[in-house]
């Protein structure tokens, strides 16, 4: 394996993220900023030098990073492209050094264990520049350049930096095969739901660590009882809420709709619900509650969200529902899509600070993510939602 101590690393931090609307390097993401996650990880290699080129933002930077021994320079001008910012980088390196490693500033799912393979490959290459293809796709970054094309590379222009020059010279390329994903970090949206599939990540570890015996083919079969619950009930507030935005002609879509608990009492209020439920547990103790109480106005279908195909309905509902869903954002566009008046969230307020567990052999999975997390991935999708325990009215068309 190729040394760290023969290998300088150089972040690329001077864009001006204009999709994002500025800002990027320094946005939160689970308590750091999306730049420091970067670096935190390259210190933790222990390179001979790491570069990073800062560009009109580097004031802010300055200031708000936490730098562990990292040169920085500034570029005088970012708005010349990514290959600007290399060239710098590469001529700040010094001597000696076997090997480059290339990084975006704002990509904070940078992994060790990807570095690894690169300097590993590396040794035993027979091309200068070694990158890697992620299983489950994204860019190929971070790219390792052998010295010998350092030159080429430092005279690159435009703002496509390493990119159409890799695609253009294939026969310098060793791709590696690595898992997981490279996703890139271009929108506020983006981040939010990265920042959702991590919380909905490390609770999935947690649940791991505690499982006695694994899950059954229907997670939720033994434990209907816990999710029924009467439809004429008067001492729910949390239903109440939904009851005052039911219009008696609206179609209410409820998502994880499970044994009923909202999906039944909204159907006394409403023209139809439609219940997704993928749980055939779930489903059979829907219908007996439904039949138990005469409610015909109740449409079932089983399926999983988001759908290819989904239904129209007035409000789209989820109640406790999408904690554990990696990908929220197709899952909240897929509600948005079904909605055309009103997209409802009922979510815990905050995470618990230990574990929750249903029993001993099925930990449960509803806790990584809060109802502000959920609408933080909301409203940088565009949306304006309104946050309010009940018995709030939203204000805006949808959410």
């Amino acid at each position: 394996m190729t040394s760290p101590a023969r290998v300088g690393a150089i972040v690329l931090a001077a864009g001006a993220a204009t999709r994002f609307g500025g800002g990027k390097l320094l946005a939160d993401l689970d308590g750091r900023p999306v730049l420091q996650h970067v670096l935190d990880t390259l210190a933790r290699m222990r390179f001979c030098q790491t570069v990073v080129v800062l560009g009109d933002d580097a004031d802010a930077v300055e200031r708000a990073i936490a730098w562990q021994g990292e040169a920085r320079v500034r570029n005088p001008h970012p708005e010349r492209g990514l290959s600007s910012s290399l060239q710098i980088g590469m001529r700040t390196l010094g001597a000696g050094l076997q090997a480059a490693l290339i990084v975006l500033g704002d990509q904070p799912t940078l992994r060790r264990d990807v570095i690894l393979t690169l300097l590993e490959a590396e040794t035993a290459a027979r091309r200068p520049v070694v990158v890697p293809r992620y299983a489950e796709g994204g860019g190929r970054n971070p790219a390792l350049l052998g010295r010998t094309v350092w030159s080429e590379a430092g005279a690159l222009v435009g703002d496509h930096g390493l990119g159409p020059w890799l695609a253009a010279h294939p026969e310098l390329v060793l791709e590696v095969p690595v898992e997981g994903a490279n996703p890139d970090i271009d929108t506020p949206a983006d981040l939010a739901e990265l920042a959702w599939a991590r919380r909905v990540e490390a609770n999935r570890a947690q649940v791991d660590r505690l499982r006695e015996v694994p899950d059954g083919a229907d997670f939720y079969a033994p434990t209907t009882s816990i999710f029924r619950a009467d439809p004429a009930r008067a001492d729910d507030e949390v239903l109440d809420a939904l009851l005052r935005l039911a219009r008696p002609r609206d179609t209410w879509l409820d998502v994880g709709a499970g044994a009923g608990r909202y999906a039944l009492p909204l159907a006394r209020r409403v023209r139809e619900v439609i219940a997704v439920e993928p749980s055939a547990g779930m489903r059979g103790a829907l219908a007996e509650e439904a039949a138990a109480h005469g409610i015909a106005n109740v449409r079932v279908i089983a399926e999983r969200w988001p759908m290819a195909r989904p239904p129209r309905a007035s409000v789209a509902l989820i109640a406790h529902v999408g904690y554990d869903i990696e990908a929220i954002g197709p899952f909240l566009e897929g509600l948005e899509r079904a909605a055309r008046r009103l997209c409802v969230a009922v979510l815990m307020e905050r995470r618990t600070s230990r574990p929750c567990t249903a029993s001993r052999a099925s930990p449960c999975r509803r806790c990584p993510s809060s109802w502000r997390s959920c609408a933080r991935a909301a409203t940088s999708r565009g949306c304006s939602p309104s946050l309010r325990p009940p018995p709030a009215t939203p204000r805006s068309r949808k959410w």
